[in-house]
C-alpha cells in the first residue's frame, strides 16, 4: 500500500507505482480535479475510506483503491446502476402451517453486506427499513420478509412517493398496522375505522409530530410553542381514507370481501363496499372530497403528504443520521431538504438526488482533509449490524452455509428484520447524557459495550458464529493483509509493525489513527509472539477503541 503522511507518498511496490500513476492520469483528465497550480489532486486514503464508511458496509483495500480510481461522482453513478443483492424467497406453508425460521433470510442479508457489489443500495435500503418498520415477530411468516425488503432495495434511489405507495399496500404492513381488513365504521354496531396505520403513517413515516422548518428546527406559534403537524381529529379522518383494503387472495382460496387469512405475496386490493366515501379533512386543512373510490382516496393522501414541506427535513435528517452523522447542522439538513423538495428539475422526493446531496455535502466531506480540525460532535456510533458487517469486510471474512451472524447482532440489540416495535431499534430523537443526538446509543449499555468487545475477540481469536473454537463456526476471517502472505511465524521488526499498523489504520480508521491509539496498539503487538498474534493483539486494541466504534 502507499503511505500518505505529511504530504509524502511512500510506495511499497511497482504495482502501487502503477496504481498511483493511473490515479494521477485519471485525476488530471477529470474536469474540476486540478489545483490552481495545475497539479492533479489525488484522493487520499483518508478521504476514500471516510466516504466508504458512510456509503457502504465498510471500506476494504480493494474498494478504497476503486473509489480513488473512479472519483466520487463516477462511483455514485456506478452504484446507482447496481441492483444485485437478493434475499431468497422462502417456502410458503398454506393450509394453516407456518414457516417461522428467519435464519436463511438473515444469512443471505449478511452475505450481501460482505460480498454484494451494490453496497450503497443496501445501506440506503436498510436505513429506509428502519424508518418504515414492520416487526416480523408479529407477522411471524418469514416468506413475507423478502417481498417487503425488495420495496426498499428497488426504490432506494427512486422517489419517496414510490415507497409510500408500495409500503401502504404491502400485505405485511397491512397486517402489522391493521390496514388490511380495515372496514368503514358502522354506527349501528358502534365500530370505527382502525387508526393504527393512519397514525404511524404520519407520525413515523412521513411528517412527525411537529412542523419543521427546512433546517429541521420546529415551526413555532405566536407563543413560541411548536406547531403540531396534525390535530387529534385528523387521525380518524385519515383512517377513513384508508379503509376498504384486504389481503391478496392466496392460491386456491376463494376471494372474499375480507380475506381473513393473510397472504403476503402481491398487493392488497380494494373492496369498495368496505370503503368510507364521506368527505374527510386531513392535515394542512386539506379536504378529500366525498364519493371517491378507495384508490382515489389513497392517491389523495399520497399527494397531500408529498405536498407537506415538513416531510423533507423529517426524512432527510434520519437518512443523514444513518449514513453520516447523528448531529447534522441545521445548514446541512436544509441543504439536503432543499434537494428533497426540488432535485433541480422540479421533482420532489428524488432519493437519488437526496443521497447524492447527503454524501457529497461539505459537512460530510469536511473531515476528508488530513489537516482538517475534527468536530467532536460529528459522526455516529456504529449500530450493531453496521458494526459486524464492517468488521467482516475489513477482516476479509468468508461466510459459510451455517453462519449465524444474526445472533451476534441480536446480542448487541439489533436482530435484523426484528425491530422490537414500530418505533424501530432506536429513536432518531434519542439524546445522550451530554444532550447530543445519539440514536444508536439508545441500545448501547454497559452490557452491550462488553458484548462488542467479546464480538471482536471472537472475530479475531475464535468464530463470529457463537463459539470460541477456531475450527468451529461457519464464518472465517483472514488476517493475511495484516500479517503478510508468508507462512513463517517469525517475529516482526519495528518496520514490519509500522506497516501492519498502517494497514489497520487504512482499513478501519480512515488512515487517521491517533498517536495514543497507535502507541497502545504497537505496545500490545510488540509483546505478542508471532505475526498472527501481533496482528490479533493490535486489531483488538484498535477495534475496541472509541476511534473505531464512532465513525468520524
Amino acid at each position: 500500500m502507499h503511505l500518505l503522511s505529511k504530504g509524502k507518498i511512500m510506495l511499497k511496490s511497482y504495482s502501487e507505482l502503477f496504481l498511483l500513476t493511473a490515479i494521477l492520469v485519471i485525476s488530471a483528465a477529470t474536469p474540476g480535479k486540478c489545483q490552481s497550480s495545475g497539479s492533479p489532486v489525488v484522493m487520499t486514503d483518508r478521504a476514500a475510506a471516510r466516504f466508504l464508511d458512510q456509503a457502504t458496509w465498510g471500506p476494504t483495500p480493494a474498494s478504497i483503491t476503486k473509489l480513488q480510481l473512479m472519483g466520487i461522482r463516477n462511483w455514485l453513478a456506478w452504484q446507482f446502476s447496481l441492483n444485485s443483492s437478493e434475499l431468497p424467497d422462502q417456502p410458503i406453508v398454506l393450509g394453516g402451517g407456518q414457516n417461522l425460521d428467519p435464519i436463511p433470510v438473515q444469512r443471505a442479508f449478511f452475505q450481501n453486506t460482505v460480498t454484494g457489489e451494490d453496497q450503497l443500495r443496501q445501506r440506503v435500503a436498510f436505513a429506509l427499513s428502519e424508518i418504515w418498520v414492520v416487526g416480523w415477530q408479529q407477522i411471524r411468516e418469514v416468506y413475507a420478509i423478502p417481498p417487503y425488503w425488495r420495496i426498499f432495495r428497488d426504490n432506494a434511489f427512486a422517489n419517496y412517493r414510490d415507497i409510500l405507495e408500495a409500503v401502504t399496500l404491502n400485505p405485511a404492513m397491512g397486517s402489522y398496522l391493521n390496514m388490511a381488513n380495515n372496514n368503514k365504521g358502522n354506527p349501528a354496531y358502534g365500530t370505527a375505522a382502525n387508526e393504527n396505520y393512519a397514525r404511524e403513517l404520519m407520525q413515523l413515516f412521513t411528517l412527525g409530530l411537529t412542523q419543521l422548518n427546512q433546517d429541521g428546527s420546529p415551526v413555532l406559534d405566536q407563543n413560541h410553542k411548536p406547531v403540531p403537524t396534525y390535530s387529534a381529529s385528523v387521525v380518524p379522518n385519515m383512517a377513513k381514507a384508508l379503509t376498504g383494503w384486504t389481503y391478496p387472495t392466496a392460491p386456491g382460496a376463494v376471494t372474499q370481501d375480507n380475506n381473513w387469512s393473510p397472504y403476503y405475496i402481491g398487493r392488497m386490493f380494494a373492496v369498495e363496499r368496505n370503503h368510507d366515501t364521506t368527505a374527510k379533512t386531513i392535515f394542512g386543512n386539506i379536504t378529500i372530497p366525498s364519493g371517491q373510490t378507495a384508490e382515489q382516496d389513497l392517491v389523495s393522501v399520497y399527494v397531500a403528504l408529498m405536498q407537506q414541506s415538513t416531510m423533507a427535513p423529517f426524512v432527510c435528517q434520519q437518512l443523514i443520521q444513518h449514513l453520516v452523522t447523528s448531529n447534522p447542522s441545521p445548514a446541512y439538513i436544509q441543504r439536503v431538504s432543499n434537494v428533497f423538495l426540488d432535485n433541480g428539475r422540479g421533482v420532489r422526493g428524488d432519493l437519488r438526488a437526496v443521497i447524492t446531496a447527503i454524501l457529497t455535502d461539505p459537512e460530510a466531506r469536511a473531515g476528508d482533509d488530513p489537516g482538517a480540525l475534527t468536530n467532536p460532535n460529528f459522526g455516529h456510533l456504529r449500530e450493531p449490524v453496521l458494526f459486524i458487517a464492517n468488521i467482516l469486510r475489513g477482516l476479509n471474512a468468508t461466510l459459510g452455509p451455517n453462519s449465524l451472524l444474526n445472533y451476534g447482532t441480536a446480542v448487541l440489540g439489533q436482530n435484523p428484520f426484528y425491530a422490537p416495535s414500530v418505533f424501530s431499534y432506536f429513536s432518531p430523537r434519542f439524546h445522550t447524557e451530554k444532550g447530543l443526538l445519539g440514536p444508536e446509543f439508545q441500545i448501547y449499555s454497559t452490557q452491550t459495550a462488553a458484548d462488542r468487545a467479546n464480538t471482536i475477540n471472537s472475530a479475531l481469536y475464535g468464530s463470529l458464529d457463537g463459539t470460541m473454537k477456531p475450527d468451529d463456526g461457519s464464518t472465517k476471517t483472514d488476517l493475511t493483509l495484516f500479517t503478510g502472505p508468508t507462512k513463517e511465524l517469525n517475529r516482526q521488526s519495528a518496520g514490519d509493525l509500522d506497516t501492519m499498523l498502517d494497514s489497520i489504520s487504512r482499513v478501519f480508521l480512515h488512515h487517521s489513527m491517533s498517536s495514543n491509539l497507535y502507541q497502545a496498539a504497537y505496545s500490545a503487538a510488540q509483546t505478542a509472539g508471532d505475526k498472527k498474534a501481533r496482528a490479533q493483539a493490535a486489531l483488538y486494541i484498535v477495534l475496541t477503541s472509541g476511534e473505531y466504534q464512532i465513525i468520524k
